[in-house]
């Protein structure tokens, strides 16, 4: 490169700090991460159980759960991930996304998401759910699910303020069936507020919350706690806290 070259490099560019979101990532990859889930949330989790997340957020110990590992659930897990490939059909994929949410106290929680797929041209959120039976579910009345219309118009209420968004469609698909529903639109930003602040009260005061109970219970590593606590779990516990080293002794 001549001299003249190299000027006009200077001219046009400076050297700043790599950044924040490699380094996260290399300093997660090598084990040094020092990530606080206090006052962050994720979309999945404030749609879900609200006691769930209070747990969580108070660094409660997760239990161990009882049920033995079947082929039936290994294969669950990655029929699940053959089935998110469909989301290559969209260039707009898997785009995250942080909403900030002020509390009583002065404090600002963190509203994490990632949207499934964006088509652009008709300005569509589309987020894929994976499962089995689909029609049978849906022919039960178990699809679709409110949790799964509330997270969809949380991804509306986020994604709204920077690119439009004129329809939010919810894919439910198994291996022989792919069902879309069409979801109405509706700001959420009042309902997070309340929801996360809710979670936070009930933090600083030492409070409990109720339970919400629904078909995820039983994936839940919070059954025994629950159930001992009032308002909550009510069948009999598939998880059970974890023994401690010196219990082992």
């Amino acid at each position: 490169m001549s001299t003249i070259q190299k000027q006009k490099v200077q001219e046009h560019t400076i050297e700043i700090d790599t950044p924040k979101g490699i380094v996260d990532f290399l300093e997660k990859r090598n084990g040094l991460s020092k990530f606080n889930h206090k006052l962050r949330y994720s979309v999945t989790e404030l749609v879900g159980c609200q006691r769930k997340s209070l747990y969580k957020q108070q660094g409660v110990s997760q239990e161990e759960l009882l049920e033995d590992t079947t082929l039936e659930s290994m294969w669950a897990t990655v029929r699940g991930d053959f089935l998110h490939n469909m989301t290559y059909a969209y260039k707009w994929r898997e785009m995250d996304i942080e909403h900030y949410v002020p509390l009583e106290n002065g404090k600002v929680a963190t509203l994490a998401g990632r949207l499934d797929m964006y088509d652009w041209k008709t300005k569509t959120i589309i987020d894929l759910k994976t499962t089995k039976s689909v029609r049978w579910q849906i022919k039960q009345g178990f699809l679709p699910k409110l949790e799964h219309i509330l997270q969809l118009q949380c991804y509306d209420t986020m994604f709204s303020e920077y690119m439009p968004v004129e329809n939010l469609n919810i894919v439910y698909a198994d291996m022989s069936d792919i069902v879309t529903y069409k979801v109405q639109k509706r700001d959420l930003t009042e309902w997070i507020r309340t929801r996360i602040q809710g979670i936070e009260s009930a933090k600083s005061e030492k409070t409990s919350l109720d339970g919400e109970p629904s078909s995820l219970c039983k994936y839940c590593k919070y059954q025994t706690r629950c159930s001992e606590t009032e308002n909550g779990f009510t069948g009999k516990p598939s998880s059970t806290p974890k023994l401690r080293r010196e219990d082992l002794v």
